[in-house]
């Protein structure tokens, strides 16, 4: 896969304040990919998602606002 400058930037900042909390909490720290995966997976757990100039409703999950 082949990530923008701007993107691996955005990913090492997420890494170092993941990993430095971990470490303040002694767990064991995070890899690029595992970063990539805990984004994902709460991507997954929301109502709704913007991505690429589409919103994208989650199907079975209901939105907060009624």
């Amino acid at each position: 896969m082949k990530l923008t400058s701007d993107t691996q930037e955005i990913l090492r900042h997420y890494k170092a304040v993941v990993n430095a909390s971990r470490r303040e909490s002694e767990l064991p720290t995070r890899n690029t990919t595992q970063i990539l995966d805990e984004i994902c997976s709460y991507m997954k757990c929301q109502s709704a998602v913007f991505i690429c100039g589409v919103f994208i409703q989650q199907p079975g999950r209901k939105s907060d606002d009624k």
